[in-house]
């Protein structure tokens, strides 16, 4: 199934690149040449934006199985690059650079991380607007503010997730940022506005389209045909698997160490709002001091961070269920909060070399403790057969160019057999 998505959305790119964005009313099509224009099918449960950057590295690389994996490899790095800007912005530099090197060993980020799939290329654009909201509540500069709204249009865009990012940046923020309600609008208003945009597109494509999104909506909740037991358990063996049993623990221990602090700050300033009284523009939390308040809203970010990491899943319970990818949002949060509870336990401890071997050896065990299955996944070769003869297909038809490969045959087939672009 992992590398099914490659080879739609890789598909989907080729059409953009073999007829142009414009001809196809930027709608994504797996449509080969033999099938009428007027007779194309639109997919229409994600935006384009996938698809469309995939058919940009084909154009400048050609196509194949490396230039389609080349989106979601950048992605990847630039995440790891944002993970260590937010751990810098959010505990310190050592965590920040702990919290890369941690992310980037695990299962999930060495093989889901070059996976074309939108969870991994949106994530970056998720990751800018976290440290830069982070970095315009510490500045007030509009700079960071301009690059917080671009950043979710563009992680909205990119897929359904971006929505739970701007979500809850608009939350924390009307309620951190009272005085500044017109500002925090326009997160809501601009989320609004995409989507009015991404269902008449969707109309446009296909006039079914309320209908058909609706049917994928239901299917993907899903939540009577998977128990909750059931749910619960298969995304906890994900966990183990892709983000080690290591690191969980880790980002458990930091959890469980913030959240009784952000309480008891919560708890202060309600005893406080009986006792003072709090100007009309103040915000939530203008009873602690700001020192205080400057750390629990950088844990209180990081909180959210995990919470958009884990929306997805927890909402499309179906989904989740069978796509374990899916969880990949949730890394960024386990590797900072796990780099949170490494610097708590350096802290401890005098001496560089003390703390080059503690940080050492948590690092050599996140590496090493589910190596096998990391294995196991990279020598997976599902479709070995399909691909084999797909290729053989594929040279006849360089031969060949006016042979065509039919849309009836296998998803993968079509892929690595319609390798000739004309244009």
């Amino acid at each position: 199934q992992h590398d099914w998505n490659g080879v739609v959305y890789g598909q989907q790119a080729k059409n953009f690149y073999r007829y142009g964005f414009i001809p196809l009313k930027f709608g994504a099509t797996m449509a080969t040449p033999d099938v009428p224009a007027e007779s194309r099918i639109f997919q229409i449960h994600y935006s384009p934006a996938l698809p469309m950057l995939i058919s940009f590295s084909y154009r400048s690389f050609g196509v194949s199985e490396r230039s389609t994996r080349l989106v979601p490899v950048v992605a990847s790095l630039a995440s790891v690059l944002l993970v260590m800007l937010l751990g810098r912005e959010s505990i310190s530099f050592r965590a920040g650079i702990m919290a890369g090197i941690l992310m980037a060993v695990t299962p999930m980020f060495i093989y889901y991380g070059k996976n074309p799939v939108h969870e991994v290329v949106l994530l970056p654009l998720a990751l800018l607007s976290f440290y830069s909201y982070q970095r315009f509540l510490k500045t007030n500069r509009d700079k960071w503010w301009k690059i917080l709204l671009l950043s979710l249009i563009g992680a909205m865009l990119t897929g359904w997730s971006g929505y739970y990012a701007t979500g809850l940046i608009f939350t924390h923020g009307i309620l951190l940022r009272r005085n500044e309600k017109i500002r925090f609008l326009q997160l809501p208003l601009t989320a609004a506005t995409l989507l009015v945009i991404f269902f008449f597109h969707s109309k446009i494509l296909n006039p079914q389209a309320t209908g058909d999104l609706q049917n994928i909506f239901l299917a993907r909740l899903g939540g009577a045909s998977v128990g909750l037991m059931d749910f619960l358990i298969k995304e906890f063996r994900y966990s183990i698997n892709l983000f080690t049993i290591t690191l969980l623990l880790l980002s458990m221990i930091w959890v469980f160490s913030t959240i009784p602090g952000i309480l008891r700050k919560s708890l202060l300033f309600l005893r406080k709002q009986e006792s003072t009284v709090i100007p009309a523009k103040a915000g939530i939390y203008s009873d602690i001091d700001s020192e205080s308040m400057s750390g629990m809203t950088r844990s209180v970010i990081l909180l959210l961070l995990g919470i958009f990491g884990i929306a997805h899943v927890l909402i499309f319970r179906q989904a989740g269920y069978y796509h374990e990818y899916l969880l990949f949002p949730l890394l960024p949060f386990v590797a900072l909060a796990s780099a949170g509870t490494v610097e708590n336990l350096l802290k401890i401890f005098q001496g560089l070399k003390i703390k080059i071997l503690i940080a050492g050896f948590i690092l050599f065990l996140t590496a090493k403790e589910r190596l096998g299955y990391l294995q196991a996944l990279l020598k997976s070769e599902y479709v070995k057969d399909i691909y084999e003869e797909a290729v053989e297909y594929g040279k006849i038809v360089k031969r060949n160019p006016d042979i065509i490969v039919p849309i009836e045959r296998d998803v993968y087939f079509i892929f690595y057999a319609d390798t000739v672009i004309k244009k």
